[in-house]
């Protein structure tokens, strides 16, 4: 299994890098249903831990809770 953790703080800073960095994602462009169908498309089991999330827009942390209820390998524990 493989585990991420997703810091706001460090998607404040820097949203598209960071991103493609920890979720070795091909240049994401900040389209949300690519990012979506891309999780939902793991195919591996891969948890993915939130933290400092009152720095992360609404919308990414919906984008993400949905490709979780969606795939069979993806889970995602939020932190505050």
């Amino acid at each position: 299994m493989k585990y991420l953790e997703i810091n706001g703080k460090m998607i404040r800073k820097d949203p598209v890098y960071y991103l493609q960095d920890v979720l070795e994602y091909p240049e994401y462009d900040g389209s949300y249903d690519k990012i979506e169908q891309f999780l939902e498309n793991i195919d591996e089991a891969c948890e993915i831990h939130f933290i400092n999330t009152k720095c992360i827009a609404g919308a990414l942390l919906d984008v993400f809770i949905s490709a979780g209820e969606k795939s069979d390998n993806l889970t995602v524990l939020i932190d505050d």
